[in-house]
């Protein structure tokens, strides 16, 4: 089954005026649901579209969050809000 998942990446700076945040969406095939989770959990991710190179602050963390998931019916099978 295809799914696809809405992202939000974001990037935590010593200084909050330099964090950027950026929402996007990829195509995952997953049996279900449940194995679609596990892809994610063990999926390595690339995190520079939220690295703000002119920063003059220390970069802190970066994070990955699902915001939701929709079957290849375009049902949403899962929110972040559920």
């Amino acid at each position: 089954m295809k799914y696809t998942v809405t992202f939000k990446f974001s990037s935590l700076y010593e200084n909050k005026n330099e964090n950027k945040t950026v929402l996007q969406d990829a195509d995952y095939e997953a049996k279900d649901l449940e194995d679609l989770w596990t892809i994610l959990e063990d999926e390595d991710y690339d995190d520079d579209i939220v690295l703000n190179f002119n920063a003059k602050s220390d970069l802190i963390t970066t994070e990955r969050d699902e915001i939701k998931i929709i079957d290849q019916n375009n049902k949403l099978v899962w929110s972040e809000k559920e």
